[in-house]
């Protein structure tokens, strides 16, 4: 699995490094620690934060947004039917 550092994170979604912090402490992201303390996200996370972002403009609460990621895999991208599942809640 290819990792990624929170700044390639930040850049890659368009979110403020804060931003993704702030979600961590809300267990929509659950990155793993190097040897030197410093965050490591799954390339997956570009999706799991750009489906924060489209769900926050859709309305959705940060709550129920968690609620329905957590139904996704952590470490892999979701498929097509991961997310079909989601969008049929």
């Amino acid at each position: 699995m290819q990792e990624i550092s929170i700044g390639q994170l930040a850049q890659r979604t368009g979110l403020a490094v804060s931003a993704i912090r702030y979600y961590e402490t809300q267990g929509l992201l659950a990155p793993q620690r190097n040897a030197g303390g410093q965050r490591r996200y799954p390339k997956a996370d570009i999706r799991r934060l750009s489906f924060v972002i489209v769900a926050q403009n859709f309305g959705f609460s940060l709550g129920r947004i968690a609620a329905l990621l957590a139904d996704l895999p952590h470490g892999r991208t979701p498929t097509g039917e991961d997310w079909q599942v989601i969008s049929e809640k």
